[in-house]
């Protein structure tokens, strides 16, 4: 059973009947989740309530007494040439992004920065992902979002985890992405709907070229296997004092191989949310095995629920590399780009 609530003014009005698409949403490169739903609207049908949905008006919504969303009423867009009124809603982790906050943190964790973070501003927290990896940052003019995921990059950079920023309820939580007991299983016959797998290496990179600041050359690091299959596609690197120049070649070649997207419809599951992980048996496509959500949409219609997943093989997460690292004698180094549009 679905309940759609719309509260303003201190009423709430239940609209789950003037909804006939909700559709519930998320990406690892947002930090919001998204609620998106059309009111039934008419200038001339009098069985068709009128109700009041303003910008900022709180939202809710329930599957089955559980609470999958709370937010606010961000945009809306009304016609006279249609017949309803569409919402667009996000929940707290919009104001992540919408804040901005200067900070200067010597040997601390993600976790105690992030709570340090929230407590400032007044937010809840819940789980919080532990790491007890120091590390040393100041971020003058970023947003709450860019810092806490840039503590978190910086430590999956030493231990080789992935983190994802997510609300639940009024609580900021940081989990870690691995497989779970929520981990479900997909596959056709049963609750497999269609799945794509798509292959390109228009962005591939199989080799990167190092040079120190006065343009001499330093090394070459190659993928000798891509660049025999495919041809030469190479990055530049200058040589840096402050950051292994060596290692960042490595990531460029790992993280700009092949790409691969993995998409699957299928019945839908509350569970299946960015974050988590399913198992997919899809022989044609070669869709089979364990996949980490990168996106979940979630559509309720015509009395249908269904799931659309884009998937990974591999594990990874929003790496963001916000703020400023103070030098030696106290100055700090040149400002790395802190904004997003990321929500």
């Amino acid at each position: 059973m679905l309940k759609l609530l719309i509260k303003n003014s201190g009423k709430t009005t239940d609209v789950s009947g003037l909804a006939p698409t909700i559709t519930w949403s998320g990406d690892y490169q947002q930090c919001a989740r998204s609620l998106e739903f059309g009111l039934l609207s008419s200038p001339t049908d009098k069985d068709i309530p009128v109700v009041k949905c303003s910008l900022g008006d709180a939202v809710s919504f329930e599957q089955d007494s559980t609470e999958l969303f709370e937010g606010w009423i961000f945009s809306r867009e009304k016609s006279t040439d249609g017949s309803t009124i569409d919402l667009g809603c996000f929940d707290r982790g919009f104001y992540l992004n919408k804040n901005e906050a200067f900070y200067k943190f010597t040997n601390s964790t993600p976790e105690a920065i992030t709570r340090r973070v929230a407590a400032d501003f007044g937010i809840p927290v819940g789980d919080i992902a532990q790491t007890g990896i120091k590390i040393t940052r100041n971020f003058p003019g970023v947003s709450l979002y860019n810092i806490i995921e840039t503590a978190y990059t910086l430590a999956s950079q030493e231990n080789g985890k992935k983190y994802h920023i997510l609300f639940k309820g009024a609580k900021l939580c940081v989990i870690e992405k691995k497989v779970t007991d929520n981990t479900l299983i997909i596959e056709g016959g049963s609750n497999l709907m269609d799945a794509t797998m798509s292959e390109s290496i228009e962005d591939m990179v199989n080799q990167v070229t190092i040079y120190d600041n006065s343009g001499k050359h330093i090394k070459t690091v190659t993928n000798a296997e891509a660049v025999k299959l495919y041809g030469v596609m190479q990055n530049y690197l200058e040589q840096s004092d402050s950051e292994d120049t060596a290692a960042k070649a490595q990531k460029l070649l790992k993280d700009n191989g092949v790409k691969q997207k993995i998409t699957v419809d299928n019945l839908g599951n509350t569970a299946n949310i960015t974050g988590g992980t399913v198992v997919v048996h899809e022989p044609y496509t070669g869709v089979y095995g364990l996949f980490y959500i990168n996106s979940d949409s979630h559509e309720w219609k015509n009395g249908l629920y269904l799931n659309k997943l884009t998937l990974d093989f591999k594990n990874i997460m929003d790496e963001q590399d916000a703020g400023e690292l103070p030098n030696k004698d106290g100055s700090k180094t040149s400002s790395k780009s802190s904004k997003s549009n990321k929500r």
